[in-house]
């Protein structure tokens, strides 16, 4: 005899009967073996008596805790806590523990009221009105909502009422056995996730078909749509039931779509399936896990970096010239204009302890020269840009750099950049492409940036191709290179940073607090020797020194007094002369063979506090518009200053470089351009020369006229046999010369013409008529 796993219950269980406590110890073959704990006897009992004595009133089981947690999981599947439910269920595992301890309640006072100990609930006793009043009022005050105990009257509502009092009994007999290490709402919860029909109801075959379909179809890289699995799953079917119906055996039907994607979420989970037609780097980014630990504690100790076209179409064709222009200099301005249009890539670097943007370039080129911007800008003061562009916050200080992070582009990662990092004492790290898990905090950070600022701002291309059919991105790029750069500075320095952020380690707070609470708690990253920092990241010039020391770009002096003592021991010296562009006060120098590095003071205090770019359009324009700025030239060329002015008014434009800096050939190409003052008048007809020790020569030449009249003046006409000679080898008659052709009997007469009589003494005797 087999009982049913109702009443099949391991050993260690305690069963009490006619009050005595038992304890089942084994199962043998012929019944249950039970011992009594207070006697010690041992008995056995059949398997149809132990069936009966459970019907009865005088046996009652005591589960233990492994027997509880068994129960509890063959009832819900596995399952063992609340929260694993949905929440209808678990707001009626909810009330049933209500009513359950509003039932105890009930025992316990009917108990103190009869003096019977070992009273036990009834259906009957549940269904007595006074009784269901006193569950109802107690199960009111445990679940914080009214009970009823009957159904009001009226339609449909979602009101709490009392069960009878049998199915009361169930749930109390499940809340008695439970101990405290249980989950009560979990085991009082109703099975509603067991509910529907479960089995199989798809034919082996056809799930066969469905995953070979997938596998041959659906998991290509290509990406195909389900409806190409499901024609390949068509055809398929089609020749299988071709062979079933030859056998004899009904055709297979051909499933949905949607029955089709569920059989592949069967077979494969979202990651897989990504994976299999994005690839594994794609799936990676977009479905790997991220990380969560504080990668750095100080600012300035790791840093990433990134660069990236950003979507906007911008232009460089200047404003306020066209109305004075021609028709054909506007054709040909438009023309240029189309040509400039373009879109230009951001690089960013982002402090990853404080969240705060260190620094920011554009560039229609990102090379090495961008990315060496990108590092000056870090590690310099910005209060520069927060002035120029008016923004209320104040940015990021001056600091070092730790670490700097880096994927493999070819404007990051290259020799130049890495032996400029090395040399400021950086390491630098060039972690994986496309891989957003290894700098993830600069790759959100243009995420953000373009969903938040760049969608907004004139001539925006959309973040993929053919993403905006409505609006012309080219027309509309009407914004020029200092115009963004300031909408992107103020963005930079005053909204971002007093934005809330909820990213690893900020805690919704501020990157411009956390900034300043990590500079107060542990300060920034080492500050760089200003040295050191324009020896690896500014421009170098080679030049020779004089009296007033160096000479750069054309108008910039530089000396001091413990450099100007040097260079008059070595005279005739090439020096190596650092300049940083964004700040042109101090310069460095270096003397081949002295060992000090020197550091030199600006002589021109017009120029303080300036980048190179401003000094140069400085400089232009006082020559272009003052009259003053052109003392320098001499009077020889004052009756021409007008007419120069005048010219350059009319054709002058401003030359706005399409990024946010200057390279260091441009500006020395500019310096040339605006201290160029020499202006050269071409001849306005050839001039006549003679060969040397032949101006006296009593043979006739170009430009060379006898002395006195002579009675044959056209032979003194008649060049020299040299010169004859040249003019037939060369096969070149000029004009001027008439004994150079046949034609000399129509020479002029000097006779006749006056104007054509010799000049000077005469070769005979006599005087000049």
């Amino acid at each position: 005899m087999r009982l049913s796993p109702r009443y099949s219950y391991p050993a260690g269980t305690e069963i009490t009967l006619n009050s005595e406590n038992l304890l089942l110890r084994s199962t043998t073959a012929e019944g249950y073996e039970l011992v009594n704990t207070s006697t010690g006897e041992v008995g056995v009992t059949s398997f149809s008596k132990f069936a009966s004595l459970l019907k009865s009133p005088v046996m009652k089981v005591s589960c233990s805790s492994a027997l509880t947690t068994g129960i509890l999981e063959l009832r819900l599947g596995d399952l063992k806590y609340a929260d694993q439910l949905a929440a209808p269920q678990r707001e009626n595992g909810e009330f049933h523990r209500a009513i359950c301890i509003a039932a105890v309640s009930l025992r316990e006072n009917l108990r103190i009221k009869s003096g019977d100990n070992n009273l036990r609930l009834t259906g009957k006793l549940l269904d007595e009105r006074s009784n269901r009043i006193f569950v109802c009022e107690v199960a009111k005050s445990v679940l914080g909502k009214a009970v009823y105990p009957a159904k009001p009257p009226g339609g449909r509502n979602s009101h709490w009422v009392l069960y009878r009092g049998r199915t009361i009994l169930k749930y109390l007999e499940i809340f008695d056995e439970l101990t405290t290490e249980d989950d009560v709402i979990a085991a009082l919860a109703t099975l509603d996730h067991k509910k529907g029909n479960r089995t199989q109801r798809l034919p082996i075959e056809l799930m066969e078909l469905m995953t070979e379909a997938w596998e041959e179809i659906g998991l290509d890289l290509k990406g195909p749509s389900p409806s190409n699995v499901l024609n390949h799953l068509e055809m398929l079917i089609f020749e299988k039931n071709k062979a079933r119906k030859r056998n004899g055996l009904h055709a297979l039907a051909v499933p949905s779509q949607k029955t089709l994607l569920a059989h592949r979420a069967y077979l494969q989970s979202p990651t897989e399936y990504t994976v299999a037609i994005k690839g594994e780097v794609y799936g990676r980014n977009k479905r790997g896990r991220g990380s969560t630990d504080f990668r750095a504690l100080l600012v300035g100790e790791l840093v990433e970096i990134d660069e990236c076209k950003i979507s906007l179409i911008t232009t460089a064709k200047m404003q306020g010239y066209w109305e004075r222009l021609s028709t054909h200099q506007k054709e040909n301005l438009t023309a240029m204009d189309e040509d400039i249009k373009q879109r230009l890539s951001l690089l960013v670097m982002i402090d990853v302890a404080s969240r705060m943007p260190l620094a920011w370039v554009l560039s229609d080129q990102p090379k090495a020269k961008a990315t060496l911007a990108l590092f000056r800008m870090a590690t310099r003061d910005k209060t520069r840009e927060k002035t120029v562009y008016g923004c209320a916050n104040d940015p990021a200080p001056a600091m070092g750099l730790g670490m700097i992070k880096s994927d493999n582009g070819v404007g990051l990662r290259n020799s130049t950049v890495i032996s400029s990092a090395v040399g400021l004492g950086a390491l630098f790290n060039a972690v994986r492409t496309s891989a957003s898990s290894d700098k993830p905090y600069v790759e959100c950070f243009f995420g953000m940036t373009e969903s938040m600022l760049i969608k907004l701002i004139h001539g925006y291309t959309g973040r993929k191709a053919g993403e905006l059919p409505g609006y012309d991105s080219v027309k509309n790029g009407a914004l020029n290179t200092d115009e963004l750069y300031g909408i992107l500075t103020r963005f930079f320095i005053d909204e971002y940073p007093s934005r809330k952020h909820m990213g690893v380690g900020m805690g919704g707070r501020r990157p411009a607090e956390v900034l300043k609470d990590l500079n107060n708690e542990r300060g920034l990253f080492r500050p760089l020797d200003e040295d050191q920092r324009r020896i690896h990241l500014g421009w170098n010039f080679q030049v020779i020194p004089n009296d007033e020391g160096v000479r750069v770009l054309a108008e910039l002096w530089y000396n001091s007094e413990q450099f100007q003592k040097v260079v008059d021991e070595t005279p005739h010296t090439k020096v190596s002369v650092y300049l940083d562009p964004d700040n042109v006060n101090e310069a460095t120098a270096i003397i081949s063979g002295v060992s000090e590095i020197f550091r030199l003071q600006l002589q021109v205090t017009a120029y303080s506090d300036l980048t190179v770019a401003e000094v140069l359009e400085v400089t232009e324009a006082h020559l272009r518009e003052s009259p003053d700025a052109a003392v320098i030239y001499q009077d020889r060329i004052m009756s021409t200053r007008r007419r120069l002015h005048n010219q350059l008014r009319r054709i002058g434009v401003e030359n706005n470089l399409p990024r946010s800096y200057s390279t260091f050939e441009e500006c020395e190409e500019k310096a040339r351009h605006v201290f160029r003052g020499v202006r050269i008048e071409p001849s306005k007809f050839e001039q006549e020369t003679v060969r040397p020790g032949e101006i006296t020569s009593s043979n006739g030449g170009p430009g060379v006229y006898s002395l006195g009249a002579d009675k044959n003046p056209s032979a003194k006409l008649k060049p020299s046999l040299e010169v004859a000679e040249t003019f037939k080898m060369d096969q070149v008659v000029p004009e001027i010369f008439p004994a150079a052709t046949n034609s000399v009997s129509k020479s002029v007469n000097p006779d006749t013409d006056k104007k054509h009589q010799p000049i000077g003494r005469p070769n005979g005797k006599g005087s000049f008529k």
